[in-house]
């Protein structure tokens, strides 16, 4: 029996939990591959050929895409919750809000269905990467996990899309705003990279997935003004804080708060063929560290 290649089901949660349809996540543009190590025999003899290859140290590269979820209700997680908490982010939730912050991982695990092969990760963690343009807010994971061999599965399992808050389209009548250092500006493209270093650490008795540190970026694309206005020329190397904020019901609002180092300017052309800044810079924390970005649900 043969299946197409888009016949995918993802589930995801927490370590220890036992996934059900439940905990699908609403992904596409999967791609999931093994990784593993190899040494080769090198074996002398009195003909020529390829050597006999060892494979080691295998383990599970998988990347996917998801909508930047929603809530639902102002003060519960998030669909996302879990693959924020593997991508090295802090739940901190109150009455109203549920907010992010960069901090421990905490590992997740994952059920990949592909077709009738069902593949287990575990031990998993990821960085991601925020994708705000025009259209659906979306997100970029990619993760790493420790491999085990596909099992049958016959019947897939009963999805259910029901905590997959889908976000409002960006745009000016969902009151999507942005200010750069406490001023409003008009803003066409923000791209956040956690860069988290995921890597697996293998010894001779050990195997893991880790996260061993992480370089913040962003780059935003400014609608330039003339220079009495915004002049990012002479801001460069300065700290400045920015705040994108969108949605407009309670439970459907999000905020993504940044530090972040002003670079050297590029021109940019817009889509209008007017004229923009490309402002390609880094998240710095303070001294206090963890808080160059924060994510905010309402």
């Amino acid at each position: 029996m043969t299946w197409r290649f888009k016949d995918k089901i993802l589930l995801a949660d927490g370590l220890g939990t036992t996934l059900t349809g439940l905990h699908a996540i609403y992904a596409s543009d999967i791609e999931f591959s093994i990784e593993s190590e190899t040494d080769s025999d090198e074996v002398e003899t009195a003909h020529s050929g390829a050597s006999l290859q060892v494979y080691y140290g295998q383990h599970i590269s998988l990347n996917f895409k998801t909508p930047l979820a929603m809530c639902g209700t102002a003060g519960s997680s998030p669909a996302i919750a879990p693959l924020l908490l593997a991508c090295g982010m802090v739940q901190v939730s109150t009455a109203s809000s549920v907010t992010y912050t960069k901090g421990q991982p905490t590992k997740a695990k994952c059920l990949l269905r592909f077709g009738s092969n069902t593949h287990e990760i575990s031990e998993m963690l990821g960085t991601f990467s925020l994708s705000l343009e025009k259209g659906i807010p979306r997100i970029n994971w990619q993760f790493k996990g420790l491999f085990s061999p596909p099992i049958h599965s016959a019947v897939a399992p009963t999805v259910d899309w029901e905590r997959w808050k889908r976000p409002e389209v960006l745009g000016v009548a969902c009151n999507s705003a942005f200010t750069l250092n406490n001023v409003a500006r008009t803003l066409h493209k923000l791209t956040i990279d956690v860069g988290n270093n995921v890597i697996f650490d293998r010894a001779i008795n050990h195997e893991e997935i880790m996260i061993t540190g992480h370089e913040s970026k962003a780059q935003m694309t400014l609608s330039a003004d003339v220079i009495a206005n915004f002049n990012p020329f002479n801001e460069v190397g300065q700290v400045q804080n920015f705040e994108f904020t969108h949605g407009t019901d309670a439970g459907n609002k999000v905020s993504i708060l940044g530090r972040y180092q002003m670079p050297v300017p590029k021109y940019a052309s817009l889509e209008s063929e007017q004229t923009g800044y490309e402002l390609d810079g880094s998240l710095v924390p303070s001294g206090a560290g963890y808080d160059e970005l924060t994510l905010v649900f309402e």
